[in-house]
């Protein structure tokens, strides 16, 4: 998988995480989940990512979906 079809899923994964309110509006990941849904994952800064990584990631797994690269 390259990374524009990792960001697709992560995206669709991201959405379906909103519809089921798993992300409150006004928390730093509902935030950084607009943002990845507008301009990807590479648009997050360290402090961003590191709020993806703690609250996000977890999220996603819980849920089954795509849990988030392993950062460099």
């Amino acid at each position: 998988m390259d990374l524009n079809d990792f960001n697709t899923r992560l995206q669709e994964n991201i959405r379906t995480l909103l519809l089921k309110n798993e992300l409150k509006e006004g928390t730093p990941a509902f935030g950084i989940a607009v943002q990845v849904l507008g301009q990807g994952l590479r648009s997050l800064s360290w402090k961003q990512r590191f709020v993806y990584l703690g609250e996000m990631a977890p999220l996603l797994r819980r849920h089954g979906l795509t849990p988030g690269p392993e950062w460099d």
